[in-house]
């Protein structure tokens, strides 16, 4: 009889669990078809407002010292520092706008010069053609041409009307652009004037409470990302500009940080500035510093591997793998704006997967 008992209680427990797992998984399972159409419809729309929230929320402790000391409100404080921030971003525009025309006609002669090496290199292939084959050195030439122009006009024909008819869409994204910018500037600025009275008004709501929660370590999570990510940006933008200075790379500086920018986005990263830029070298003749941006290419990768793995672990808590993971699903799913949302999406779900174990738990 305690055999029979003990076995019944081990299948009345696996029963409970099983149940519980069950209830768990569905859950879980509406939980995420329930984030899919926030992000998918409802962030859109609210993407200025959280903007906004993630403003005042991180400068609120900040702006109430300045409050204190300077005796200015903090919406005031709020504005100078917002429209300071969009002055330094349009000197950074200006600065890269600049340098681009600087910089445009010593292009052009990079060009002429690739194109002059390219000819002598099928000039020479062709000869090599003759010497070795037979082949007509001249008829293989003109027929490599003929199908290079015609191949260039196709891509002209195609590309012009393309061009022309997304202009307008290009207008209204700059105009979504500013629209977004300017409804963030003045929702930052009426949430922080009323910050501190919605906390106290709706600080003991239990619901509030837990929301409330959430939000933090959400914010938490997002920020110990973000500062990974910086810290890989910044050490991979360092490498790429040095390498580049000591190979001898005009434009080195910009380069290097672009290429250090790059690196943030998963299937872009630093070889579509490096990778290019080296073979521009070697078109020009500077073989050196060639093979200096391969190696800075290699080395970027290899610096990105060893710190991406101890940094998101210690900030985050997440395996990289899954971060990546996270990027290209939401690229898939959500375009673009999936590079941000994807890793989003996977917080929220963790969060959310956390509520509910203990929610069921404690049942």
């Amino acid at each position: 009889m305690p055999g029979i008992a003990r076995r019944f209680d081990r299948e009345a427990c696996m029963g409970i669990l099983s149940q519980r797992n069950v209830k768990k998984a569905l859950v879980l399972l509406g939980f995420s078809v329930f984030l899919y159409l926030v992000f998918k419809c409802a962030f859109p729309v609210a993407a200025p407002f959280i903007l906004s929230f993630l403003i005042v929320y991180l400068c609120n402790p900040w702006l109430k010292k300045m409050q204190k000391r300077l005796h200015i409100r903090k919406e005031i404080l709020l504005g100078g520092i917002l429209l300071l921030a969009a002055v330094l971003l349009g000197f950074g525009v200006w600065g890269i706008l600049s340098w681009g025309t600087v910089h445009a006609a010593d292009i052009g002669d990079g060009m002429s010069v690739m194109q002059k090496r390219f000819d002598e290199a099928v000039h020479g292939c062709c000869i090599f053609m003759e010497e070795n084959f037979g082949m007509d050195a001249a008829g293989v030439e003109n027929a490599f041409w003929e199908k290079i122009n015609l191949l260039t006009q196709n891509l002209q024909a195609q590309a012009l009307p393309k061009a022309a008819s997304q202009s307008w869409e290009y207008v209204k994204g700059f105009a979504k652009a500013g629209a977004f910018l300017g409804v963030s500037f003045i929702s930052s600025l009426l949430l922080c004037k009323d910050y501190e009275n919605i906390l106290e008004r709706y600080g003991e709501n239990p619901a509030f409470v837990e929301t409330w929660r959430f939000v933090e370590k959400t914010v938490s999570l997002i920020g110990g990302y973000l500062k990974a990510q910086t810290v890989i940006l910044l050490a991979i933008s360092v490498i790429a500009v040095l390498g580049l200075w000591l190979g001898r790379v005009r434009g080195s500086v910009p380069l290097g940080i672009l290429a250090g920018l790059l690196d943030a986005l998963p299937f872009i990263g630093t070889g579509i500035v490096l990778l290019p830029t080296a073979l521009w070298q070697l078109f020009s003749g500077n073989g050196f510093g060639a093979v200096a941006a391969v190696g800075v290419y290699v080395l970027c990768i290899a610096v990105r591997e060893l710190l991406e793995p101890r940094l998101l672990g210690k900030q985050v808590g997440m395996y990289p793998i899954v971060m990546l993971f996270s990027v290209y699903a939401g690229v898939q799913i959500f375009g673009l704006t999936g590079i941000f949302l994807g890793p989003l999406y996977v917080v929220f779900f963790r969060e959310g997967a956390d509520i509910a174990e203990t929610f069921l738990t404690n049942r």
